[in-house]
């Protein structure tokens, strides 16, 4: 939802600014004048139009503050009127400004969060919803902290492996780049001054670097192609189920993104069972909580399996969805009756075992990328000095 900001006057004269999420800013400028403010100006915020997404950082600090003064005995509406004012975040504060208006109109503040999906998940609004009838806010929040907390310290931790690398890459493109467009040109221009004759090596880089307009636009249409392609079926069930079944199957990194769906499932439904939701619920909440659409399609059979009375743990093997010895662990849990125990144990386990893939991963790709800029740069610079060796002949 886009955020504008506002210029307005009080009832008693006084000038207010904010910002405030709304629809559109005729909608806004209703609302206001219904609060008894005189609009003088609204402005749609962001760059382009577009609103500022919130960081899970900024969405993190804010539940640890919100925990914090209701346990310190500050109403809802304090904490919300107070955390409101974020320079740091100015997306995140103008949400919360509706939040609050909405809730000082009488929504419960569940309802009130749902009008933001975008922003807050599914797992944080059944951990709201089951909140309002244990009444107890603050613990349902600090389960769901350690499932956020996971969230961003993965999201960390991927993109720390992957900066360097990712660099390199880049690096490597404009070394590239540059040697097609400014260096190499000269060596053409003097080999063909000389009049000499050209190894086939050469001739083949020469012919690249002749026709070098056409490759690039070559290259700018395909990855435009692409990215047209992904915005307009991003949202096809059947796309996503063929992206996932891809990237699963990239060799180096397709182990990564199926340690991250099991950690996701486990730290998340581990937070819905400790809160009090029933298992058929959390299931479900979950299947939409994770980012995976394979294993959220998975989810979907075992919850009509475990909602016909089969166990999760016999749901969950004929799926595939978990390797054998998070399997093990779900038994033993559903047995115990300590499944939530033992959800958050997985998430452990499996946090570990992704975090040292991570750092094998980063391990590899650097020497790889180093091997292939040096191998390619490399190649170029003997392919395009190898005529010099017959230029003495032409000269005499």
């Amino acid at each position: 939802m886009p955020i504008y900001r506002y210029s307005v006057l009080s009832e008693n004269g006084q000038p207010v600014q904010g910002s405030e999420a709304a629809a559109s800013g005729d909608e806004l400028r209703e609302s206001l004048a219904r609060r008894g403010y005189l609009v003088q100006s609204i402005r749609r915020q962001g760059r382009g139009g577009r609103t500022r997404r919130v960081r899970p950082e900024d969405l993190l600090l804010f539940i640890q503050e919100f925990c914090a003064l209701i346990r310190a005995g500050m109403t809802v509406t304090g904490v919300l009127d107070l955390a409101r004012h974020r320079p740091d975040s100015p997306a995140l504060g103008a949400m919360l400004d509706q939040v609050l208006g909405d809730v000082r109109g009488g929504a419960s503040f569940h309802d009130a969060c749902a009008k933001y999906p975008e922003v807050f998940d599914r797992v944080y609004l059944s951990a709201l919803l089951t909140s309002e009838k244990t009444g107890d806010l603050v613990g349902a929040l600090t389960r769901y902290l350690s499932y956020l907390r996971m969230r961003v310290t993965l999201r960390r931790k991927v993109s720390q492996a992957l900066a360097y690398p990712a660099f390199l890459g880049i690096t490597m493109l404009v070394v590239l780049v540059v040697l097609f467009m400014f260096v190499l040109p000269r060596f053409v221009t003097i080999y063909a001054d000389f009049g000499a004759a050209l190894p086939w090596p050469t001739q083949v880089l020469v012919a690249m670097v002749e026709r070098g307009w056409i490759v690039l636009t070559g290259l700018a249409a395909i990855g435009a192609g692409a990215w047209l392609a992904w915005r307009r079926w991003a949202g096809n069930r059947r796309f996503r189920l063929a992206v996932d079944r891809f990237r699963m199957r990239l060799p180096l990194i397709g182990g990564i993104f199926a340690l991250l769906s099991i950690t996701q499932f486990a730290r998340s439904l581990s937070s819905l069972l400790a809160g009090g939701t029933p298992l058929l619920s959390a299931l479900q909440t979950v299947g939409g909580a994770v980012t995976s659409r394979l294993f959220s399609e998975g989810l979907t059979a075992v919850i009509q399996q475990v909602s016909a009375g089969t166990s999760l743990t016999a749901a969950l093997r004929q799926a595939g969805l978990l390797p054998e010895t998070a399997l093990r662990m779900v038994e033993v849990g559903e047995s115990s009756g300590g499944l939530d125990r033992m959800l958050d144990e997985i998430a452990l386990y499996y946090e570990e075992v992704l975090d040292v893939r991570l750092t094998r991963l980063m391990s590899l790709l650097e020497p790889i990328i180093m091997l292939l800029m040096g191998v390619m740069i490399g190649g170029i610079i003997v392919v395009m000095y190898l005529p010099i060796f017959h230029l003495a002949d032409v000269i005499k």
